[in-house]
């Protein structure tokens, strides 16, 4: 504001001063009602500037110093989010560097689930294999006792067959009388 009442005085002079020298390069009388009309406009202008100058100085100054502090503000905020991503880059670029690794890791983890499922597989195949073995062996074993005692019957019907052949064939009309009356006494005592 102080530099502004040295200038407006100084300007004030100068032109005066320009206006006196126009007025005396054209005689005077005519082209210097045109050169003061000129200088009141300028003077109104310079007074028109200077109010407003002193009116909205301080909202200017305000204003602009607001939007330096929000420049600075969001200058900041861009830092902060340029510092975030570069540590996000980095984070992936680490993370893309041991992705072999990584993935190895993966694949060995797999191989051994598989290695260990394929055990447990072969040990349960054991497992039923064995039980099949020994149901078969009962079966065998069952079927072994039937054919024993089929084989038993059919030896004994054979047997009971040949004997009673033998029997009917040895046998008198007397020795039957003589079985049948046994039977009937060895029944007839039992009652």
């Amino acid at each position: 504001m102080k530099r502004l009442y040295r200038i407006v005085p100084l300007l004030a002079v100068l032109i005066l001063t320009v206006a006196t020298a126009c007025m005396a390069a054209e005689g005077g009388e005519g082209g210097g009602r045109q050169i003061w009309d000129m200088v009141w406009r300028i003077v109104n202008f310079l007074i028109l500037v200077a109010i407003l100058w002193k009116l909205l100085a301080d909202k200017i100054k305000t204003y602009f110093s607001d939007r330096r502090i929000e420049i600075a503000e969001m200058i900041d905020t861009a830092d902060k989010a340029r510092t975030e991503a570069e540590k996000q880059f980095a984070d992936y670029e680490s993370r893309l560097k041991n992705i072999d690794r990584d993935i190895q890791e993966i694949r060995d983890a797999i191989m051994g689930e598989l290695e260990g499922e394929k055990q447990r597989i072969i040990e349960e195949g054991k497992v039923v294999a064995e039980r099949i073995i020994e149901q078969a062996k009962w079966s065998a074993e069952q079927e072994i006792v039937k054919a024993k005692n089929s084989l038993r019957n059919q030896v004994v019907d054979m047997a009971g067959d040949m004997a009673s052949g033998l029997v009917t064939n040895s046998m008198t009309p007397e020795d039957q009388k003589r079985l049948i009356e046994e039977y009937l006494d060895k029944v007839g005592k039992e009652q």
